[in-house]
């Protein structure tokens, strides 16, 4: 958002293009548009293995798991409780820091998150 720049206020987003070169800008532009190229959770699910490590997307479903129920109105403990795994259980937890994180970019009303929920709730 252009206002917001000039106030000197950058998000996470401001931040990350502004590190990128035109190459690496056009690239991730090209990403995009490769993902938007999947018709099926089963090609998004083989292009995503292809594309990240198992960590990477543990991450990336946590924090879709964390905005998910901050959706459903859920504190930061009821989440880390409802994603925290039973003693023994090889899952690894979330933090504070990532519900606050994921929290603060769901409170952008034209963030991804509500974007993505929002037409998630819209096709049921």
């Amino acid at each position: 958002d252009v206002n917001r720049r000039s106030e000197g206020i950058m998000n996470n987003d401001d931040i990350f293009l502004s590190n990128l070169n035109n190459e690496e800008h056009d690239e991730l532009t090209n990403l995009y548009e490769a993902i938007l190229t999947m018709k099926t959770t089963d090609e998004l699910h083989s292009f995503f293995t292809d594309l990240c490590s198992v960590n990477e997307l543990k991450a990336m479903l946590h924090r879709w798991q964390i905005a998910l129920r901050i959706d459903k109105g859920m504190s930061y403990e009821e989440i880390i409780k409802c994603l925290t795994p039973a003693e023994g259980v090889s899952k690894s937890t979330v933090s504070s820091t990532t519900i606050s994180r994921v929290k603060n970019c769901y409170n952008n009303e034209d963030g991804g998150y509500r974007t993505a929920l929002n037409r998630l709730k819209n096709k049921n």
